[in-house]
């Protein structure tokens, strides 16, 4: 039990409104450090974005160069031309030497009408 009380007491005294040197932005030594640090977070800043736009100059560049490395490649490649359409030959002629087979035995059968239902 006095071991509680006096924890009790210390805690009381600890956290009281007493003249304790707290974290004060007028003290010359944190102002100092604070200046130091936004100076240092600044500077970290800078150093990614320079970097980020850098990547990103290469990233661009590198496609640049590799789109006029295509074109030129494809650009020597030689196709042949169209070849160039032949002129009409004119009629084809059948020589007289064949003759057709009759499809139809007689031409009686061919004029009759079919019967009538």
């Amino acid at each position: 039990m006095k071991q509680y009380i006096i924890w009790m007491v210390l805690v009381m005294w600890s956290c009281s409104d007493g003249d304790h040197s707290g974290l004060d932005l007028e003290n010359p030594r944190i102002k100092s450090a604070l200046e130091k640090r936004k100076a240092t977070y600044a500077q970290e800043i800078l150093e990614n974005c320079k970097r980020e736009i850098l990547d990103k100059a290469e990233l661009y560049v590198d496609s640049v160069i590799s789109a006029e490395i295509n074109f030129q490649l494809s650009d020597s490649i030689v196709f042949p031309e169209k070849p160039i359409k032949p002129d009409w030959p004119g009629p084809i002629v059948v020589s007289e030497t064949i003759k057709a087979k009759p499809i139809f035995k007689s031409r009686k059968l061919l004029l009759q009408r079919p019967p009538e239902k």
